[in-house]
């Protein structure tokens, strides 16, 4: 997911849905991202939720804000669950 911010209005949000995943296990999610700004201002927060069950709102289990990044950043988050769960992970990024 890439997010252009700039020129946008102070809380506008970006969200990303992954797939349901119905596996009882500990999995482990990577991805990376980068945090910028044109006018050197905060860029922003990177938010990561889990969402299980089907529940009505995720539980954050990471985030990313107010640091300006130097290019892309590996992060890896491991992710538990287990039997009856499903769970959806949900990012988002707020201005």
């Amino acid at each position: 997911m890439v997010v252009n911010a700039s020129g946008r209005a102070s809380g506008q949000k970006a969200h990303l849905y992954m797939p349901t995943l119905k596996e009882n296990d500990t999995h482990c999610i990577d991805f990376l991202y980068s945090l910028s700004s044109r006018d050197g201002a905060s860029p922003g927060t990177l938010n990561v939720y889990i969402k299980v069950n089907g529940g009505s709102q995720g539980n954050p289990v990471w985030n990313a804000s107010d640091t300006v990044t130097e290019g892309w950043v590996k992060a890896e988050l491991a992710i538990s669950t287990f039997w009856p769960n499903s769970y959806q992970v949900q990012t988002e990024y707020s201005t």
